[in-house]
């Protein structure tokens, strides 16, 4: 185990150094206003982004083992300064942090669980996104090496910039790199909070703050680890924002049009938050849009769309290329414009209706949008969350509305927060408003710091530090709960493999096909079943939401009379909640080798 641990360290220590070089020449686009905390900041997460980026682009071609390791170590050799240098920096603040030492060490804690717990392998059903497709999809190109999208699970479609890394890490580091690499993007996003955090508020001690805020919000933690990608695209979005606060030259918005479009080649909600991100830059500069000088700001916002769509544009454009349309699956209004493989409208339909049912959250009317304050703070776990986002937004947050109206940098962030969250409330799945909270938790630190600093009462000071313990205890009680069989799993070997067969369905099938030497291409019948488990070939005719993989098999009795011709040794049928076993007792040319009360595998003899 501890080789295999060591492979996953090493190669995200390999990741951090190739995302510094290629993330080492932003910092000489920034405003000069920006901090040393800034530039290291958004060099690691933007590096994150482009190498990303840049592995897209070459897997299109080639993406083998060799190639991964020639991109990553070309970049790499460029990271070992600016890596370096940021450490002894990190470390010379570490030294002089007695002031922040209950921030830090609350940073330290979360940072030490998602370590430790990152080492397990990841595990589970179609209900795991990351085994459903965050993880699926890199195994595939893998296998293939070559990146495109899964033809029987229209999500490996998504943009890919997170999962072409998991996938270098899982050629590099194996099955447990993705899991670790999570300390990698968190420490990228607490970086990139502070940055805001100490820039919308005097001193270091914001920052400290700020990310310790963050991150111990239960919410925000749910969407950093095990294969999820929101909190690393909730970096890009927040990188963005914290440019167009003091974007005023071309380079500046060049870099501000760079973090959208990496954020809109992480997820499609990335298209959204473009929009309040442009919203906010203006905000910034309302001074000058008062003034009439609107000259040099429409050049900025025209270089940061163009910029933006050029960076997001591999992943659009491929998709349309590939499958026949740029967004992918597409909402049923595209398909007056385009026409893409493997999916039907019947299942576009009934793709859209389970969205929409999923994302009602606690309501859509008027008083569910005004209750949104007390429900983000209590009940995100309603949202398909975890726990809530604590007490210190909603106690802050009338300060720093205050605050706002002689502050163009606040005003601008609560112009994002609101415009983000009014557009999420069509769809309220709770990670995807990690942008808002990370933004909600620097406005608590301002209106909190604000407070102590406005000579206010000996009682209001306790109250206040009393608020922000709560939801730090909170949280972090949340957290520790919700990874303890994961730490667990990855002290003790045999609680480990324990867990794994409780949380992968249909195991002994897996392990027997997985096992056997007789096995060349398995037909796996069930759309509910996660290929992702199988280390073998296979063929899912039917996909997991309904893909239509080859146009003449339309159902298992088609695809049981094509087993000659598309090469199939094994078929692997279940009982699920999806169908009932679907191969005919006694079917010709076919011999059962493993019969279990919900799994069957048949051997084909013909």
């Amino acid at each position: 185990m501890i080789a295999l641990y060591t492979k996953a360290i090493g190669a995200t220590l390999l990741l951090a150094f190739s995302a510094c070089g290629a993330g080492r020449w932003i910092p000489r686009l920034l405003p000069e206003t920006c901090s040393r905390l800034d530039r290291a900041a958004l060099a690691l997460v933007g590096g994150l982004g482009i190498l990303g980026t840049l592995l897209f682009l070459v897997g299109q071609f080639m993406f083998s083992r060799t190639v991964i390791l020639a991109v990553l170590a070309s970049t790499a050799v460029f990271g070992i300064s600016p890596l370096t240098s940021w450490i002894r920096l990190l470390w010379g603040e570490i030294r002089e942090m007695r002031p922040y030492r209950i921030p830090a060490a609350v940073i330290a804690v979360v940072l030490l669980v998602s370590a430790i717990a990152g080492l397990a392998q990841i595990a589970g059903g179609w209900e795991t996104d990351a085994v459903a497709y965050h993880l699926y999809g890199p195994k595939i190109w893998l296998r293939d090496a070559l990146v495109r999208p899964v033809p029987d699970n229209c999500l490996t479609a998504f943009p890919q910039t997170t999962e072409i890394l998991f996938a270098a890490l899982m050629s590099i580091g194996g099955a447990r790199a993705p899991g670790f690499s999570s300390v990698l993007t968190t420490v990228g996003f607490l970086l990139v909070v502070a940055a805001l955090a100490a820039r919308c508020s005097p001193g270091k001690e914001a920052a400290w703050w700020g990310a310790a805020i963050a991150i111990t919000m239960p919410a925000v933690y749910a969407g950093s680890h095990s294969g999820f990608i929101d909190v690393f695209y909730a970096s890009l979005v927040v990188a963005a924002l914290r440019v167009a606060l003091d974007a005023c030259a071309l380079p500046h918005y060049c870099v501000m049009g760079l973090f959208s479009g990496l954020a809109m080649g992480t997820k499609y909600t990335g298209l959204l938050a473009f929009l309040a991100i442009l919203a906010a830059a203006l905000v910034a500069r309302w001074d000058e849009i008062h003034a009439g000088r609107t000259s040099s700001l429409a050049k900025g916002v025209g270089v940061a769309v163009g910029v933006a769509c050029c960076a997001a544009a591999p992943f659009y454009l491929r998709n349309w290329i590939v499958l026949g349309s740029p967004i992918y699956p597409p909402p049923l209004l595209l398909l007056r414009f385009f026409h893409p493989k493997y999916v039907t409208v019947e299942m576009l339909t009934q793709m859209q209706s389970f969205l929409w049912q999923r994302g009602a959250g606690l309501g859509r009317g008027l008083l569910a949008y005004f209750l949104l304050p007390y429900n983000l703070t209590y009940h995100t776990s309603n949202f398909h969350g975890a726990g809530g986002i604590g007490l210190a937004p909603l106690a802050f947050l009338p300060i720093a509305v205050f605050l706002a109206l002689r502050d163009r940098a606040l005003r601008a962030l609560l112009i994002f927060a609101w415009i983000t969250t009014t557009l999420w409330f069509v769809q309220q799945e709770s990670r995807y408003l990690i942008p808002a909270y990370a933004v909600l938790a620097v406005l608590a630190v301002a209106g909190w710091q604000w407070l102590k600093r406005a000579g206010s009462g000996k009682a209001a000071r306790l109250l206040a530090a009393a608020v922000v313990a709560l939801s730090l205890c909170y949280g972090g009680f949340m957290i520790l709960s919700a990874r303890r069989s994961e730490m667990h799993a990855t002290l003790s070997q045999g609680y480990a493999e324990k867990l794994r067969q409780e949380q992968t369905p249909y195991f002994e099938s897996f392990q027997y096909l997985n096992a056997s030497k007789s096995v060349r291409k398995v037909l796996v019948l069930d759309r509910s079943v996660m290929p992702y488990n199988l280390n073998c070939d296979y063929v899912k005719p039917i996909g997991t939401w309904g893909e239509r993989v080859f146009p003449e098999i339309r159902d298992s009795a088609d695809a049981l009379h094509q087993l000659k011709n598309l090469g199939i040794s094994h078929v692997m049928d279940v009982h699920s909640s999806v169908a009932l076993f679907q191969v005919p007792d006694h079917t010709p040319g076919l011999k059962l080798v493993l019969d279990l009360p919900d799994q069957r595998v048949y051997l084909v003899t013909e």
